[in-house]
């Protein structure tokens, strides 16, 4: 391959996660957008409440990985029935979040570089996926989940200091954002489920 065939092809690959970027963006529903920060505001309530207390760190360091884990299990089980490429991609995901979770020092960058090579590869093969990417709750949970750890690890970098109290709230959110995020994982394994069975009684 000489340099002018690179060139083509690096231009080729380029406009494919161009649009790919883009049509991520307009099939995102607008309520993932929302959602952190409506969680965010149930999560004040609730820390008012008399169950407040699960809310506290300690106690979310416990309810965080056991959802994961509850995930990470279940989106096995998944794969293993359906055998698609969707949910080898989803189970790559849970499980790099998940590794993450238990602290497992080399995740703590890999995250990024494991979210970075899935983006791609969903890019490259995402007209393969039109089925699963056409249910709502799939693009729904999918994005969620991301726009509530976005905003969990703005918080954790305490990018909303400037915030009134925000010393006294700031811990109970961002841990209690970060284990919603995890709960919408754990429907998103549910929903490619559900989607699997719709398209296998399609198929038939």
């Amino acid at each position: 391959m000489n340099f002018s065939e690179a060139g083509i092809r690096l231009k080729q690959q380029s406009q494919i996660h161009w649009d790919s970027g883009w049509a991520a963006l307009r099939a995102t529903p607008l309520l993932a957008f929302a959602i952190p920060f409506l969680a965010t505001g149930l999560i004040l309530l609730i820390r008012l409440s008399p169950v407040g207390w699960v809310t506290e760190k300690p106690v979310q360091e416990i309810i965080a990985p056991t959802v994961l884990a509850l995930a990470a299990g279940s989106v096995l089980l998944v794969h293993h029935w359906t055998r698609a490429k969707f949910t080898l991609m989803l189970s790559v995901f849970v499980w790099a979040l998940f590794l993450r979770e238990l602290h497992f020092e080399f995740m703590n960058g890999g995250i990024l570089f494991a979210l970075a090579g899935l983006m791609w590869w969903l890019s490259n093969v995402r007209q393969q996926l039109v089925e699963w990417l056409s249910s709502f709750w799939i693009r729904l949970w999918l994005a969620g989940c991301f726009c509530t750890y976005f905003i969990s690890d703005m918080m954790d970098r305490h990018l909303f200091s400037f915030l009134p109290h925000y010393r006294s709230w700031n811990d109970n959110v961002e841990e209690t954002l970060e284990t919603v995020g995890h709960l919408m994982v754990f429907a998103l394994v549910f929903m490619a489920f559900k989607t699997a069975q719709d398209i296998s009684a399609r198929n038939r």
